[in-house]
């Protein structure tokens, strides 16, 4: 980098009259947005990645008599229902829609980050430091406190036991989920 350029980019002109000025700041924004066309340019040429399934698997997910599953415990539940009936989770269409009924959702999604094992990533601990901010306000240390205990846990690579119930069960044509 010239020592020129450094001098422009902390603001010092040295002796450039204000046409100079404007020119370079034209030429900045123009290659800018150029990368910017570039970019999203690149990013729309993509390949669209094909579903981890088959074609006959997608058809039955779009049937509308397939048996809803919980996507916390994967346990069946009827499709009118608005919370699983093992682990308790939000599984109504609008469950997170409706005022009162959310607050379930975002009690559940926030119990994940302290009571149980979940992926250690960047992303989500961060998600998990954001959300309880704008959900607990000044309160949010205390949670905060919580959670880093239990990241202080080692991860659990076995699943937990309510995983594995609820796929041995058989499914019947029924709208109800099969009773232990």
């Amino acid at each position: 980098m010239k020592p020129g350029m450094l001098a422009i980019c902390l603001g010092q002109t040295g002796g450039m009259t204000n046409s100079e000025l404007l020119v370079g700041f034209l030429g900045i924004s123009v290659l800018c947005g150029y990368g910017l066309w570039a970019f999203t340019r690149w990013f729309l040429s993509a390949p669209c990645q094909p579903d981890p399934w088959g074609k006959e698997i997608s058809a039955e997910l779009a049937e509308d008599n397939c048996t809803p599953l919980c996507p916390h415990c994967l346990s069946p539940h009827q499709r009118s229902a608005q919370f699983c009936p093992q682990c308790g989770a939000a599984v109504g269409a609008y469950t997170n829609w409706l005022p009162f009924p959310r607050l379930f959702s975002v009690g559940q999604t926030l119990r994940i980050g302290t009571n149980e094992n979940f992926k250690h990533s960047p992303l989500v601990v961060a998600g998990f430091f954001v959300f309880s901010l704008s959900e607990y306000g000044p309160f949010a240390p205390v949670y905060w406190f919580k959670l880093i205990g239990n990241l202080r846990k080692p991860a659990c690579s076995t699943p937990s036991e309510h995983l594995e119930s609820p796929l041995d069960n058989n499914f019947s044509d029924s709208d109800e989920p099969p009773v232990k």
